[in-house]
């Protein structure tokens, strides 16, 4: 069985213009922690957005340079305290804080691989892309749990 024929066709995707505000009425609509895609004007993937990159917004504030230096990095930042302008909902993008390094699934890759892929990269998810780099889904672990217990008849 391959992943093209249990994954879930129907995504929701975000472009690299999509605000700060936008992602967190996107981010609302989800009962766990979501992975988004952001996909290129050809529908090709170029990034996902995912709850840790909105936990990151908090530390935008912090100079690159400082970030880069592990010994000031030990201190968390306070969410409570960080002070923020409504501008900034309208200001920062999908792009700004998008991870453009990530792991996809290709849709004729085995459900047998795909699994051991989530095990071996702690995920429970990917993105599904056929051959030219376009989306064209998403795996989940469920989506694999799911197919096994049809498969033996219990749902």
């Amino acid at each position: 069985m391959q992943v093209k024929e249990v994954m879930s066709k129907e995504v929701i995707t975000v472009k690299r213009s999509t605000t700060l505000k936008q992602l967190l009425e996107i981010f609302a609509k989800f009962h766990i922690f979501p992975l988004v895609p952001v996909i290129g004007e050809d529908s090709c993937l170029v990034g996902i957005v995912s709850f840790r990159n909105l936990i990151n917004v908090f530390q935008l504030r912090q100079p690159e340079i400082l970030k880069a230096v592990p010994f000031l990095d030990e201190e968390q930042e306070d969410i409570f305290k960080v002070e923020f302008t409504k501008e900034m909902g309208n200001l920062v993008v999908a792009e700004d804080i998008m991870e453009s390094k990530f792991i996809t699934i290709r849709e004729d890759t085995s459900l047998e691989e795909a699994y051991k892929l989530m095990n071996l990269h702690l995920k429970e998810e990917f993105p599904v892309v056929d051959r030219a780099g376009k989306l064209v889904g998403m795996i989940g672990i469920f989506d694999i749990i799911r197919y096994v217990f049809r498969q033996e008849g219990v749902i």
